[in-house]
Order: structure tokens, then sequence, then C-alpha cells
């Protein structure tokens, strides 16, 4: 009889043992979902004082924002064809926290909801995701991989181009490798959309227009952070998209 109750409790525990390693199993190779609510451009505008949030509603000191519009200094370069190339910003998505996490993943995993992770990268390499898109208004299922990872782009608010043409050119190496992975100035968006606007700086607003105080506010709060030199125009199209804005 002992026998066999020795036998029965070997056999559970071997269950045991065998469902707890298949637990393991799963666990090391099922990717992790994440729920994540896509607000960190508020977030700097909030710390900022340009912005307040109630119920979830922003309203804008727009006060606030043209002070610090107005407190920019000019672009008075003459010498419109400085000449730019990409790698004047260091490498494309560095991990410049030394995270082991490149900056456009960590840009996708800040803004996208439903996230799942490639197994084996910390929570670092986002597989899928879903993004509420601030510059179409839409929803974009994201999949990464070869012809599907362009849905989701990496925007630059300031583009780098733009920046070198404003005063970048001036700065230091390691000023404009944080500048291009600065999250203050990124955003995922709709990839065709980010295609269209190119290397525009304040001239190109967002179609969405229910997003445009809020993209005029985080130029504003971007170029005051980084001392950008304002062309006439830019400050023009700032002044004129914070209008209604209050």
């Amino acid at each position: 009889m002992k026998r066999v109750q020795r036998r029965a409790l070997t056999f559970a525990f071997g269950v045991a043992a065998a469902a707890a390693a298949v637990a393991i199993a799963i666990t090391q190779f099922t990717p992790k979902v994440h729920q994540v609510v896509p607000t960190p451009d508020l977030h700097a505008l909030v710390a900022a004082g340009y912005v307040t949030v109630t119920d979830g509603v922003p309203s804008y000191d727009t006060l606030a924002i043209n002070a610090a519009l107005d407190q920019l200094p000019e672009d008075t370069t003459t010498d419109t064809t400085r000449p730019y190339d990409r790698a004047f910003f260091g490498q494309r998505w560095a991990d410049v926290d030394r995270n082991g996490c490149d900056t456009r993943n960590q840009e996708l995993a800040a803004w996208m909801s439903s996230i799942t992770f490639k197994p084996r990268t910390n929570d670092c390499v986002v597989l899928h995701g879903t993004l509420d898109d601030p510059y179409t208004g839409r929803t974009i299922t994201f999949t990464r991989g070869q012809g599907t990872s362009e849905a989701v782009q990496i925007d630059h608010l300031w583009p780098l181009a733009a920046a070198w043409q404003r005063g970048a050119d001036n700065w230091s190496d390691e000023q404009r490798l944080e500048f291009a992975n600065d999250p203050l100035n990124l955003t995922p968006v709709d990839g065709p959309t980010n295609q269209s606007k190119s290397y525009s700086g304040p001239e190109w607003f967002p179609p969405n227009q229910s997003y445009r105080c809020t993209y005029a506010a985080r130029l504003v709060l971007v170029a005051a952070t980084y001392r950008i030199e304002l062309t006439k125009t830019d400050r023009s199209a700032l002044h004129s998209a914070l209008v209604n804005c209050g």
C-alpha cells in the first residue's frame, strides 16, 4: 500500500514538474504584451507649463507658449545652402541612455498599446502594436518586418535637416546626437504622412486638425530647449497656429 502511495506521489510530482517546465517555456518564448496609454507628448508640455489637462482634455496656456516663442533667437544667416548630411547627427536610433534598447523601439513602446516584444530582447524590440496616430487621427496596426515596419515611422518634429539650417551646424557632435534621439522631438506616426512632411519645419502641420495645437506647442518647446534659431516665416507660422488654442 505504501509503494502505491509513493508511486502516486512520484507521479504527481512528475506531473507538477512537467507543468512547471511547460510554464517556463511558455514564459520564455511567448512575447509579452503591454498596454500603454499614448500621452508622452502631453507629459512634456505639462511639465513645461504650456498645458494643463483636466479629465483628459488639454488646455493651452498660449500666453506662456507665445512668450517662449518670442524669446527664441532669430535666424539671421543669409546662407541657406549649408551642406547637410544625416551623419552629422550621429548613429541612427542610438542607445543614448545605454539601457540596452535603441530609440526607435523605445518610442514605439512608449506610444503604442497592445504591444508584443520579441523574446529574449529584454522587452526592447517591438514586434506588434497599435498606434493611435496623432497626425492622421487613424488607428494603425504595426507589425515588425520587411515591408511592414514602414507603416509606422518615427518623426522628428523639427527635422534634422531643418535644425541644421537653424543653428545645429554650430552644435557639438554630442548635442546633435542627443537632439536626434530626444523623445521631446520624436513621435511615432503614419509612415506615408511622415514621408509627405519630409524636411519641412513649421510651414507644415499634421492633417489632423485636433492635433495642431499640441504640435505647435511641441515645436515651441523643442525650439526653446535647444535654442533653435527661427526664421520670420517660422515665427509667423507658429503664432498663427496658436491663435485658436487658448
